[in-house]
């Protein structure tokens, strides 16, 4: 959220001679950690569909991750939801930044309803294993039915 990641805008700001700072999934902007994490239609592909998997409505005007989860932050919802919610943004981000790199350094392409597959795997297990949440149904997970938590 600080725009602190090694991004190319960011690696050139530094000094770091690239010949092209344009990103390496769409090419239509120059990748800032903004456009890395939110602008890419990449990453808003996978945002969306993260928030309709929680039914929660996009933001099609945010331009920036701390807006972002700012907007999440501010959801109706009780202190569980909102640690789920919260996990699954991490999650998110993790992915998004995961694939960008594998793009960037293995040249290969992680399609958008991959990556939606791997944070919802990364999601689950990190809250079944990390909190005092007890998650313990694939099924339910997959289809977002957190009643039995919540």
């Amino acid at each position: 959220m600080l725009g602190k990641v090694a991004s190319r805008v960011g690696l050139s700001r530094r000094g770091v001679h690239l010949t092209d700072v344009s990103c390496p999934r769409c090419g239509l902007q120059d990748e800032d950690s903004d456009h890395i994490f939110v602008t890419c239609l990449w990453a808003r592909s996978i945002w969306w569909n993260m928030l309709v998997w929680m039914r929660i409505n996009f933001p099609a005007d945010i331009i920036s991750l701390e807006e972002f989860v700012s907007y999440l932050h501010n959801q109706p919802g009780g202190k569980r939801w909102k640690k789920i919610v919260y996990t699954v943004t991490l999650a998110t981000v993790w992915r998004i930044w995961k694939a960008r790199n594998e793009k960037v350094f293995e040249d290969r392409f992680i399609p958008v309803q991959t990556s939606v597959e791997l944070i919802k795997e990364d999601a689950f297990l990190w809250l079944g294993n990390r909190s005092k949440l007890q998650l313990t149904d694939w099924i339910k997970w997959k289809s977002f039915d957190i009643s039995e938590v919540l």
